[in-house]
C-alpha cells in the first residue's frame, strides 16, 4: 500500500528531527527553501522522486522507509532502529547488541 504525501512528509520530518536539524539546514542541505520542506512534511506538495532519492542517500535512509516499502517487511520502528544502530560507533554496536542478546535469553527462559 503506498502511503500518501502526509505520510511520507511526517517521515521526512522525523528524520530531520532525529539528525537535529532545523527545517532551514536542513532545506539548505537538499537545495530547497524552507517553506518548499514545510510543504513537503506537511503533505501539502508532494516531494519529487529525486528529491526524495537525495533525502534518502544524504541522510543514510532506505528509500523504501519513506515509500512504504521494505523487501524483509521490517516494522518502522525496526527501521529506526536498524538506521539509528548503523550510526553509532563500534563500542555503542556491542553495548546494543549484548542488551537484546540479554534480554532475549531472559525472555526465552521465561517461556520455556
Amino acid at each position: 500500500m503506498a502511503l500518501s504525501d502526509k505520510e511520507i512528509g511526517m517521515r521526512v520530518r522525523n528524520v530531520r528531527r532525529e539528525n537535529g536539524l532545523t527545517q532551514d539546514k536542513f532545506a539548505r542541505k537538499f537545495h530547497m527553501t524552507q517553506q518548499t520542506l514545510s510543504r513537503y512534511e506537511n503533505g501539502k506538495i508532494s516531494i519529487p522522486n529525486g528529491t526524495l532519492e537525495n533525502i534518502a542517500k544524504g541522510m543514510d535512509v532506505p528509500i523504501g522507509f519513506f515509500l512504504g516499502i521494505d523487501s524483509m517487511t521490517f516494522t518502522d520502528d525496526e527501521l529506526r532502529l536498524l538506521e539509528l544502530y548503523r550510526r553509532a560507533d563500534d563500542r555503542v554496536k556491542e553495548y546494543i547488541f549484548e542488551m537484546v542478546r540479554m534480554s532475549a535469553t531472559k525472555l526465552k527462559g521465561k517461556d520455556s
